[in-house]
């Protein structure tokens, strides 16, 4: 099955030493989920791994809202199922697109099987 992943991302209420740990803190938590929805036989978008295109030395302007109009098209055209680790507002706008899309709704790994 093919799942996206949907979690948070950027920090929140924290102090903009802390936002970096943060932000790697949630792309981590990603990371360990995608890894194990694959070891169940799985595919996985994880959209936190645009974290490296964000911080990247060549990227040359914030792109905004834009990250979120290219998750949606993965959600739209590539995923079966959206695994949801936590509520944040990216990840909720995309929790209420895939019921929109009618796409499986994950939120612990022992709702997935395995394949």
């Amino acid at each position: 099955m093919r799942i996206y992943i949907a979690g948070p991302y950027c920090p929140q209420n924290c102090s903009l030493h802390e936002a970096a740990k943060v932000a790697q803190t949630n792309v981590d938590k990603a990371i360990e989920v995608a890894n194990r929805l694959i070891e169940r036989g799985h595919f996985v978008f994880v959209p936190h791994l645009s974290h490296y295109i964000h911080t990247h030395y060549s990227r040359k302007r914030d792109y905004g809202d834009w990250w979120y109009e290219e998750d949606n098209t993965f959600l739209t055209h590539w995923a079966e199922a959206i695994f949801f680790i936590g509520s944040s507002k990216g990840a909720d706008m995309e929790l209420e697109l895939a019921k929109k899309l009618g796409l499986k709704i994950f939120r612990s790994i022992g709702e997935v099987e395995r394949t």
